[in-house]
């Protein structure tokens, strides 16, 4: 087996300090990308299936829009809410990458320094943590593309 495992996948050259994972890591380390991006989107979905379908568009219309202090605070909350449904399966496909994680981003950014800033940090005190960790995710994936394993890799489209 290991000798198939060793053909079979590449390797960087680096050795783990437990050496009967080399084999497991060097083929399970390609998806690692794709598994990232595909959780990611997997942890922004659930806000995007609460606004869309249990009615979530408008608390967020009527608090964290408002707070945000953007005007129009209904087509704002369905801007987000198009953007964390639609935007979240794209992301995990790996379609139009770059521009939904871009979008994703600014998003964060807003919900991180406009709404959860003046908690603190900590996300079990409302915080910004969360936020500010999906931010920089979408970002890596702003500058980084769909990586190997994207629709976008497939059907040759890199913006």
């Amino acid at each position: 087996m290991t000798a198939i495992i060793d053909e079979t996948c590449p390797s960087d050259g680096a050795k783990p300090i437990i050496p009967a994972l080399a084999g497991f890591y060097r083929c399970a380390g390609p998806f690692s990308y794709a598994f990232v991006r595909i959780v990611t989107a997997a942890l922004i979905l659930p806000g995007g299936i609460e606004k869309l379908f249990y009615g979530g568009v408008y608390r967020i219309a009527a608090g964290n829009v408002v707070k945000a202090g953007f005007s129009e605070p209904l087509a704002w909350a369905w801007a987000v809410c198009i953007l964390e449904f639609f935007g979240s399966l794209m992301l995990a496909a790996g379609l139009l990458t770059r521009p939904v994680a871009v979008a994703m981003a600014v998003e964060m950014a807003v919900i991180t320094f406009r709404i959860h800033f003046g908690a603190g940090f900590f996300w079990a005190d409302h915080g910004y943590e969360f936020a500010l960790m999906l931010m920089l995710m979408c970002l890596a994936f702003a500058a980084g593309g769909g990586g190997r394993y994207s629709l976008d890799r497939l059907i040759g489209w890199e913006f």
